[in-house]
């Protein structure tokens, strides 16, 4: 038997062609439909199923949640070009004192707050596993446990549901532990240090997680960097001297004198956690998020403090808010290793499980392959899943990182060279793919044979004869697509986020394809709003500028996200994400009226033949799809000489002057032919307002297009939710916040030079990987070579403003 979430719009129900209210729909009769819309359920939903209703907000804040429970009644049967299935409601709570379970209470409770509905809230169709369906079954039998477990604070809420899987969670990690604890208990001896050779120190990389990546264990500790009095002496400072623990660690790390090479902030916390176990915490990136993001605890930080003095705070807030008292009277000790150690496994535990993941940030897209030749393809369709090979690593959660699989590789399959690229692509599969991300399924290296999207998490699966290693996926296409351009990459799994060419020449395929292009996935405004962290009515203002106007020109200071503004925008426009409807280029000197609208370009041949530009070939689709828009998205609009590249087309750009009655001929055309534009395409250009290199914008195209300023967003919320959400720790993310106002204030207020143009974008500190390892170095070297260069230039002849400048982001 299988469990069921299934999603409502709590105002407009159709039934029998009458419009009910979700209220109505319910309470009318036991016994009523739902439609299927995730199409890869239809195989599984059976009569008997049991399935939870569950109301979104609509217009009412806080008021969906679960208010009805039954049992499914009919298989899956199709109405026309949907599917719909029976079902009869036994039990309904449409008010909070019938019994509601309601989703803002739910979105609070640790065991609840990772459903599925709350990751892609836009689906219908959810499919429980027996874990949540048991839990969501408690809470509907015993409301008020829900508000109960409310009344605790949020520590203890996370403690007691770390209290069933603690001795799990020690157990894979006790061994490790236990060999660090006493690896590092020699370091209390001084005669240890000071005759400590090579191989003592690179010891420390089997012992400390931030380690774990391949490449900084590899340049701190694959070869000696100073001689090895240095380190001996450095680490008997930091150990055994007598100025107290935080000057110690600053000097450890930032002091010429006992700075050690790929030995970080990190790397110190964890070393001064090994050796003094009984009485500090790791202050690693896990543990900072942990308390910071997730805990919602705040260990007081200030402008200025150092390294050591936060290090010192953060123990003296895990003291204020008793952990170790909390962490014993409810999970009770569960080994006989120091206590600061379970508690940092809990705060491991909290960053794993808990760490917010945006469940409207740009999804990623994956190339997979399906077997030898897509010898699994078949299989892979018919049962809605993708896997990976490699059977003998077992279920990958346990392996902690990509160093740990590939050593797992090299002993159960006997490798002779570094097995990384299977290593990374097992790492990739159960930690880096996640729901929502695209899947292309590849036949060796020349043929795309399918497409579809990531509907759940990572699942072992022992039973299965084929693979072990599994995700649920619904499939969007499945037709052979060749691919001429190049070779496909022959890794088992590789992110091709960044393979624009390839993904959008998909997109496009499909969407001329008999299935048609699926990819258009919804966007909403609550979308938008976390990706370009804007005001909505800013936003709604946007959408109502380029529905009048039609071109629009988004203008700021470098680091803003213009360009990645523009194409949300038109996303949010068409209401989907359909790259098909997109086109961008940059323009720039040289570009041309030939590259943009139509030009004799020279053949293979030595010959020349009439060649249409993007733009022509654009607005041609428009033409051809008129019920659809289409976007032109211009890159640094004004780099290139406007009324050359538009020339004729001038006039026809402006909103009244489009579609066939405005028709000209064009500089090179065939005959009589003539061109004009449709009224559903639309320009979004980009401009850099702190681009010295640029004229004016020709006063002729400047009237034809509305102007939108965008601003720096660090102060606002939504930025600051993403970078929790790349791992920054809030008390770093204030420093940033605060160092780059100040920053920024200088730059507006020198109104001869500079000015708001000028500002400082929050784009230069936009993670562009998943998750940030080291947030001190992250930081450090975006300020070195991005910030300080562009600082250096608004400013080249004032060294000593740069060098105050730079102070204030230290």
């Amino acid at each position: 038997m299988n469990h069921w979430l299934f999603q409502g719009n709590p105002e407009r129900f159709q039934q029998e062609g009458m419009i009910l209210s979700f209220d109505d729909y319910i309470q009318q009769t036991t016994d009523i439909w739902w439609t299927v819309k995730q199409k890869h359920y239809i195989e599984q939903i059976q009569i008997g199923d049991s399935v939870f209703i569950w109301r979104s907000d609509g217009k009412v804040k806080d008021s969906g949640g679960l208010v009805a429970f039954g049992v499914i009644t009919s298989v899956p049967y199709q109405m026309g070009d949907t599917y719909r299935v029976n079902l009869r409601i036994t039990t309904y709570r449409l008010t909070e004192e019938a019994g509601l379970l309601f989703r803002y209470k739910l979105k609070q409770l640790p065991e609840t707050m990772n459903l599925l509905i709350f990751k892609m809230p836009n689906s219908t169709n959810y499919k429980l596993s027996t874990e949540e369906y048991q839990l969501l079954q408690s809470f509907w039998e015993t409301p008020q446990l829900i508000d109960v477990k409310l009344t605790f604070t949020p520590l203890e809420r996370y403690l007691m549901m770390y209290k069933d899987v603690a001795n799990q969670y020690m157990e894979s990690i006790q061994a490790y532990i236990h060999s660090a604890y006493t690896y590092f208990q020699k370091f209390h001896d001084n005669d240890f240090l000071e005759n400590m050779q090579w191989e003592d120190v690179q010891k420390i990389g089997d012992h400390v997680n931030a380690f774990r990546m391949d490449i900084a264990k590899k340049r701190a500790l694959g070869t000696i960097n100073a001689p090895i009095e240095k380190y001996r002496a450095s680490l008997k400072y930091l150990i055994h001297g007598q100025d107290p623990l935080p000057m110690r660690i600053d000097q450890f790390i930032t002091n010429d004198q006992y700075k050690i090479f790929g030995f970080g902030s990190s790397v110190v916390s964890e070393i001064i956690g090994n050796v003094f176990a009984h009485y500090y915490c790791f202050y690693n990136q896990r543990d900072k998020v942990a308390v910071e993001n997730i805990l919602a605890l705040n260990p007081q930080y200030t402008k200025g403090d150092s390294i050591g003095m936060k290090f010192m705070k953060f123990q003296q807030c895990l003291e204020k808010e008793r952990i170790v008292e909390n962490y014993q009277r409810i999970v009770g000790k569960r080994s006989d290793l120091p206590i600061y150690y379970e508690i940092d496994q809990f705060f491991s535990f909290l960053f794993e499980r808990f760490h917010p993941n945006d469940a409207t940030e740009t999804p990623n897209y994956w190339l997979v392959a399906a077997g030898e030749q897509g010898s699994h393809w078949q299989d892979f369709l018919t049962y809605d899943y993708i896997g990976i090979g490699w059977k003998k690593l077992g279920d990958l959660r346990g392996y902690k990182n990509k160093s740990e699989i590939a050593v797992a590789l090299k002993e159960k399959y006997a490798y002779e060279n570094s097995p990384r690229n299977d290593a990374l692509a097992n790492y990739q599969f159960v930690k880096e793919m996640k729901v929502g991300d695209y899947i292309f399924v590849k036949k060796g290296t020349k043929q795309i044979i399918g497409v579809g999207q990531i509907m759940g998490d990572y699942e072992y699966k022992p039973a299965n004869n084929r693979f072990h290693s599994t995700r649920h996926v619904e499939w969007l296409y499945h037709q052979a697509l060749d691919w001429e351009e190049s070779n496909l990459p022959v890794k088992a799994v590789t992110n091709i986020t960044t393979y624009t060419d390839l993904i959008e020449n998909v997109l496009e395929r499909m969407a001329y394809g008999q299935q048609g292009n699926r990819l258009g996935k919804p966007y909403s405004m609550e979308q938008m709003l976390s990706d370009v962290f804007m005001e909505q009515s800013s936003v709604e203002e946007m959408v109502e500028t380029l529905d009048y106007k039609k071109n629009i020109i988004l203008q700021g200071p470098p680091g803003v996200g213009k360009t990645f503004i523009a194409k949300r925008l038109a996303y949010l426009h068409m209401e989907a994400r359909d790259e098909s409807k997109i086109t961008m280029v940059q323009f720039h000197p040289s570009y041309s009226y030939e590259d943009f609208i139509r030009g004799y370009k020279p053949t293979a041949d030595g010959h020349f033949a009439l060649k249409d530009g993007l733009f022509y070939v654009l607005c041609q689709k428009a033409l051809q799809d008129p019920d659809n828009p289409y976007y032109m998205i211009i890159d640094e609009i004004n780099r290139g000489h406007l009324s050359k590249i538009f020339g004729e087309l001038m006039m026809l750009i402006e909103a009244d002057k489009r579609g066939s009655q405005y028709a000209v001929k064009l500089a090179y055309s065939d005959k009589e032919e003539t061109f004009s534009i449709p009224p559903n395409l639309y320009i979004i250009g980009t401009m850099n307002t702190a681009d010295r290199s640029l004229a004016l914008v020709d006063y002729a195209l400047r009237r034809r297009f509305s102007f939108i300023p965008i601003e720096p967003a660090f102060e606002k919320e939504a930025f600051q939710q993403h970078l929790m959400h790349k791992g920054i720790s809030k008390g770093f993310i204030d420093k940033l916040v605060v160092g780059i106002q100040e920053v920024n204030q200088e730059i507006v207020q020198d109104t001869m030079n500079l000015g708001k143009g000028f500002e400082i974008g929050h784009s230069y500190f936009c993670p562009n990987v998943e998750q940030i390892e080291d947030e001190q170095s992250w930081y450090e070297r975006i300020i070195r070579l991005e910030i300080a260069p562009l600082l250096k230039e608004y400013w080249f002849e004032r060294e000593e403003k740069v060098d105050a400048l730079l102070q204030k982001l230290q």
